[in-house]
């Protein structure tokens, strides 16, 4: 069998030039589905379920992207993981810091949930929060800003 990654772009070419919106691809311990979503601008985002060995499955799906008005100028908190973005720690819940928002060292800015696993990004300085530059539930990539600040 193929590695994983040449694999799904082996079925990413194959779904573009047959127009398809979904493609899945099974072999006895592998899954690979890959959805694609017409006329938007994409990021690919990648997630590994944990599967009892020697099971191995790999979910790749095409996620729309919001485009931001203005890149960010100042200092920005950057996802040191690719996820999913959460301002709260519950959808009822308000979010865990706003712009002009003063934060204390080691204060929760907020989630970035990755593999199911739900991962806590603090301040590392007091800092005060100048933009949030991602929409919450928003498909994050390693090193993205997600929130513009300046130093206290």
């Amino acid at each position: 069998m193929q590695e994983p990654v040449e694999l799904a772009r082996e079925l990413a070419r194959i779904a573009r030039e047959n127009q398809l919106a979904e493609i899945e691809y099974r072999e006895e311990n592998t899954v690979l589905r890959l959805i694609f979503e017409p006329k938007k601008k994409f990021v690919q985002a990648a997630a590994v379920a944990a599967v009892p060995p020697p099971s191995t499955t790999v979910v790749l799906e095409e996620v729309a992207v919001a485009t931001l008005p203005t890149a960010p100028a100042g200092l920005t908190i950057n996802s040191p993981l690719a996820g999913v973005f959460y301002r709260a720690p519950r959808p009822n819940s308000p979010p865990f810091v706003e712009a002009g928002q003063q934060v204390a060292t080691g204060q929760t800015l907020c989630i970035v949930e990755a593999m199911k696993l739900m991962n806590e990004i603090t301040a590392e300085a007091p800092l005060k929060v100048l933009r949030v530059l991602v929409e919450n539930g928003q498909v994050v990539e390693a090193g993205q800003a997600l929130f513009e600040y300046e130093a206290r």
